[in-house]
């Protein structure tokens, strides 16, 4: 399973990290969209998995990455709740359109440096 992720997002980063944790079974790979040369522009507003050539986006992904993870199987019924209630795409979203966008150390030029004694509002 391929996880696309926002590389620029400190949410997204970390759970990532914490995903990279949990998978004993290694069955979990890790790519920021943000590499790629090309990605759809949906990737920048939810989260994307790719199972075996079938698409998953935003709380659907999630679901799928908790199917992946023994330790999180015994939250996969209560996801699978949310979905039908409508609250797990809803909070989702939410969390989604509110994020962080910084994209730190990304920078190929001095273009967005702050120098010690620039004011960076100026």
């Amino acid at each position: 399973m391929i996880i696309y992720y926002d590389g620029y997002c400190s949410l997204c980063r970390t759970s990532s990290t914490i995903w990279k944790k949990l998978d004993w079974r290694n069955k979990l790979s890790f790519t920021s969209f943000r590499t790629l040369k090309e990605y759809p522009a949906e990737m920048e507003k939810q989260l994307f998995v790719d199972h075996h050539g079938k698409w998953f986006k935003g709380f659907n992904a999630i679901i799928q990455i908790a199917k992946m993870l023994p330790l999180l199987w015994i939250t996969v019924p209560f996801l699978y709740i949310f979905k039908w209630i409508g609250l797990g795409s809803f909070i989702y979203n939410i969390v989604a359109k509110n994020r962080k966008i910084i994209p730190v150390n990304q920078c190929d030029d001095d273009t967005c440096t702050i120098h010690p004694n620039q004011d960076p509002f100026s």
